[in-house]
């Protein structure tokens, strides 16, 4: 009996789960599902124990490269996540200005202000 079938089980949801495509609403909720399944996948993780027979190094070859690949999509939602932030305070920042266009400058009425104390 293979004892890595639950982990690769859990392994190719996460897989499938983050190749789906989203949009920045459901980010959260993906988050979420990957968060409490690699929670799931670390208990699995930590029930095993050596020996291993053939079949299982096969399903432990598989898991790794799953793994391999499981880490190339979470960097990439993490580039767009953080992209988005950034986008966000460049935005806010747009938007404060265009509120008070006059908020950097020092003299705002024409009389000069001796700033040296």
């Amino acid at each position: 009996m293979n004892r890595l079938i639950s982990l690769y089980n859990i392994t190719e949801e996460l897989y499938d789960l983050l190749q789906q495509e989203t949009d920045s609403k459901e980010r959260e909720a993906l988050i979420a599902k990957v968060n409490n399944l690699m929670e799931e996948r670390g208990e699995q993780m930590d029930l095993l124990s050596p020996p291993y027979s053939e079949a299982e190094k096969a399903t432990a070859q598989e898991v790794i490269r799953l793994n391999q690949l499981i880490e190339q999509c979470m960097l990439s939602l993490f580039d767009a996540l953080k992209l988005e932030m950034k986008q966000m305070k460049k935005q806010k920042q747009s938007n404060r200005k265009y509120a008070n266009p006059y908020e950097t400058i020092q003299a705002r009425d024409g009389m000069f202000l001796d700033r040296k104390k």
